[in-house]
């Protein structure tokens, strides 16, 4: 069976609380942590970001913003996840800004659904990036390196 679909399949989640020196992190992450060989085709990273607060104030978000957020991640969980096009990966919550990381083979159609997504009366103050990852290097690097399992 495809690794990622196993992962999905399990859907378990754990949560990690960092001191950094700006203030605290938050990620929550998928387990197990998939990477290191190719994910079959799941080969782009998408970051889905939500600055609540200043860049590098170290803040955690409002009950209000909190509340918002986790709006926005039922619809885009449930645009890009309800077929598995792609998979979210981690949430971190530092520094102003909580990020949402997916894995997916099809950035195209991820923007399609994204912009089909039901929407508040303002459009969600959201930026995207997409990357080639097909290691998943980013999440077990990135992210979770200075965490201990």
């Amino acid at each position: 069976m495809n690794p990622v679909l196993k992962m999905i399949e399990g859907d378990k989640a754990r949560v990690v609380k960092l001191t950094l020196q700006d203030g605290v992190a938050l990620i929550r992450f998928r387990t197990p942590v998939l990477g290191g060989v190719d994910m079959p085709g799941y080969h782009w990273r998408l970051v889905v970001l939500w600055a609540y607060a200043e860049d590098g104030s170290g803040e955690l978000p409002s009950p209000e913003a909190s509340e918002a957020m986790d709006v926005f991640e039922e619809r885009i969980c449930e645009a890009w996840g309800h077929d598995n096009h792609a998979v979210w990966v981690a949430v971190l919550t530092f520094d102003g800004a909580r990020r949402w990381v997916f894995y997916t083979s099809d950035v195209e159609e991820c923007g399609r659904r994204l912009a089909e997504m039901p929407q508040e009366q303002e459009p969600y103050p959201i930026e995207v990036e997409a990357e080639e990852d097909p290691k998943w290097l980013y999440l077990r690097e990135q992210i979770l390196g200075h965490v201990d399992f």
